[in-house]
């Protein structure tokens, strides 16, 4: 599995990229090529092209969860040309507000049939043969997840539809996760139960740990347990978690135009 950063709050040095505060990552897989999230201004399109990579023809789109630093790139996908699937939970179109914004989705559901074809589910689905889209993440762990409330249509938000991919590796499950809001420790649980392994090799993503609190010492101790060899915490994570967790374990750095080949 080959994984390519196009879009995060962070950029490299000497990589001559756009940042953004958004996320959004390339994963080809066994012949197939998935573009998890879009970003925000759609900096990912004009990235993959510095980088020399065609992102008109994947063979999905595959939406961590509604918010708009994730979602509103899906318009550079608004031209004629091929359709992708459009993978997502069903609750992708509900109204989201933050400080008086809407934050959620820019685009209803009448725009986006249009130009994909849409697989709304809250169910695990196969992408590949060993790549997982989590469906609705299990919050066994009810402190784990992020404690905001923004004020929805129908009240506070919890998020519901926060998801992540997995990828069942030789000898370890790895995860790529958009923003965490499920909270990062019930995501890594909920890849080990459905790829059946119980070692996990990679996380990279989102932790939504956006300051150094309680909560985020309960995130750090439980991915030192799990003993993660390749750790690239980006997009939502404070630096002092991040400063925190790299005094506890090894973490690497990411940016756009990070690659990495996981198997």
């Amino acid at each position: 599995m080959r994984l390519t950063v196009l879009s995060d709050n962070n950029t490299l040095i000497d990589k001559y990229l756009l940042g953004e505060p958004g996320f959004s990552c390339l994963v080809e897989a066994e012949g197939k090529r998935f573009l998890l999230d879009t970003g925000y201004f759609g900096v990912f399109a004009r990235n993959a092209e510095e980088l020399g990579i065609s992102w008109r023809d994947v063979d999905g789109v595959v939406l961590s969860h509604c918010h708009d630093d994730h979602t509103k790139g899906l318009a550079l996908f608004f031209t004629e040309g091929p359709r992708p699937r459009l993978v997502a939970h069903p609750s992708l179109f509900r109204r989201v507000t933050s400080r008086g914004l809407d934050i959620g989705c820019p685009y209803p559901r009448s725009r986006l049939e249009r130009y994909f074809d849409l697989s709304l589910t809250a169910d695990l689905l196969a992408l590949t043969e060993n790549l997982f889209y989590l469906g609705a993440i299990p919050r066994r762990d009810p402190l784990d997840q992020d404690p905001a409330q923004r004020q929805g249509e129908a009240g506070p938000d919890l998020t519901l539809d926060d998801t992540a991919l997995a990828y069942r590796g030789r000898e370890g499950v790895y995860v790529i996760t958009g923003c965490s809001h499920s909270g990062i420790c019930n995501i890594v649980e909920q890849a080990k139960r459905i790829t059946g392994q119980s070692r996990v090799l990679g996380v990279i993503g989102g932790f939504h740990l956006r300051q150094m609190d309680q909560r985020s010492a309960r995130a750090i101790a439980y991915l030192k347990g799990e003993n993660i060899p390749n750790l690239y915490p980006c997009h939502c994570t404070a630096l002092a978690v991040k400063v925190a967790m790299g005094q506890q374990m090894h973490i690497e750095e990411v940016g756009a135009g990070t690659s990495l080949t996981w198997e």
